[in-house]
């Protein structure tokens, strides 16, 4: 975990709708208020929990956040689900929010697990239209929290995940085209979910819940021992949980050009200047 990738952390996101220019920083101070308020109720509850995705990318690279990355992603075991939920309706600060569908049915189940919000600010996402939400978790700052369950083999994950993609478009038609909040097919999907987590709780594979569709088969399956146990690690100057192995988890998932790569004695970034860019972030509004 040594010679960190050496950048430029100042990269411009774009104008406040106050007119303030702001940076990629800027967005991160307030994602990582949200971060550390879910380890504090993870630790104070027994909740085991991991820094995922691109926010595992940037504790290897970077020890803390990609500088271009507007948002951050946790993981927790599916069973969790329900203690977590307890544990946010107990122990949440007042200057937070969260939703999820075993708090509120009209949660887009299709999205992760759960949504972490800071309550003040104002953030509209570029995908609120293309995944719409009747909860508006999409609007505000927030944090993606993410149930990870076992996976019999690549081929179950491909034959699962497959329905999921196929069920997409009856779900957005009648959500989305007809006004009609598909109550009758959450319940079933999450049935299906549950079933499945229990099917496969000690499985050798480890994915993304797979009723989530924005997903790959490729990329997705990571073994067990790549997961779990979590591990404490340093992320912006705070000790905080991740993968067991976040370099293997990195190179499955992301690739080799990924990690940070030795050019000329220093350790860079190869990603492209053009591609460091928000991926979520429409208009928004800094709280002063």
């Amino acid at each position: 975990m040594d010679n960190f990738v050496k950048d430029d952390f100042s990269y411009v996101l774009g104008k406040d709708t106050d007119g303030t220019l702001t940076y990629f920083k800027d967005i991160q101070e307030i994602v990582f208020s949200i971060i550390l308020e879910i380890d504090r109720i993870c630790r104070k509850n027994n909740i085991p929990y991991a820094l995922a995705f691109g926010s595992t990318l940037g504790l290897y690279n970077y020890q803390g956040f990609i500088p271009w990355d507007d948002d951050a992603d946790i993981a927790i075991d599916y069973f969790d689900i329900q203690r977590l939920k307890e544990a946010f309706d107990k122990d949440l600060g007042p200057e937070f929010d969260y939703t999820c569908y075993e708090k509120d049915e009209r949660y887009n189940i299709l999205i992760p697990t759960f949504k972490v919000k800071k309550r003040f600010g104002y953030m509209q996402d570029k995908n609120y239209k293309l995944i719409p939400d009747r909860t508006h978790s999409y609007e505000g700052f927030f944090v993606d929290i993410v149930a990870f369950m076992g996976m019999k083999n690549a081929k179950e994950h491909r034959n699962v995940l497959g329905k999921s993609q196929r069920r997409l478009v009856r779900y957005f038609i009648s959500d989305y085209f007809f006004n009609h909040d598909p109550l009758k097919l959450k319940r079933k999907i999450k049935a299906e979910e549950k079933a499945l987590a229990e099917l496969y709780k000690d499985a050798p594979y480890v994915c993304q819940s797979p009723i989530i569709p924005f997903q790959t088969q490729k990329i997705n399956l990571i073994p067990r021992e790549v997961i779990y146990p979590f591990k404490e690690y340093l992320f912006n100057g705070h000790m905080l949980y991740s993968f067991n192995d976040i370099e293997t988890f990195c190179r499955l998932r992301y690739g080799e050009k990924s990690l940070k790569q030795l050019k000329d004695g220093q350790y860079v970034d190869l990603l492209p200047k053009k591609e460091r860019k928000s991926l979520h972030v429409r208009k928004f509004h800094l709280p002063k």
